[in-house]
């Protein structure tokens, strides 16, 4: 099992304004109630105030890089959970958003 990245959830009042790379992880989408809201957009999404921000690694990262992520992000938002993502003999052990 390999961690390669986190999908962070943000209580934002619209698309939440996130850096594009933090350290080793790119930011991949934006998304909301399982819709891609950002990279592509969506345009008839349904939007509630908590986003999912994918961000993922090409290579494998520590537990202590996610932390340094969610450190990151908390200097201008509100995070209220974080999942940390993980591939399986090289197989994506999450799911993807619509």
């Amino acid at each position: 099992m390999k961690l390669v990245g986190a999908d962070v959830y943000i209580w934002s009042q619209g698309i939440p304004e996130v850096p594009k790379q933090v350290g080793p992880f790119q930011l991949l989408f934006i998304s909301n109630r399982g819709t891609r809201v950002l990279q592509p957009v969506e345009p008839k999404a349904e939007c509630i105030d908590w986003w999912r921000c994918r961000y993922r690694a090409e290579r494998e990262v520590s537990h202590h890089e996610v932390h340094v992520l969610l450190e990151t992000l908390s200097q201008k938002h509100v995070w209220t959970q974080a999942q940390k993502l993980f591939e399986i003999s090289g197989t994506n052990a999450y799911s993807e958003p619509y």
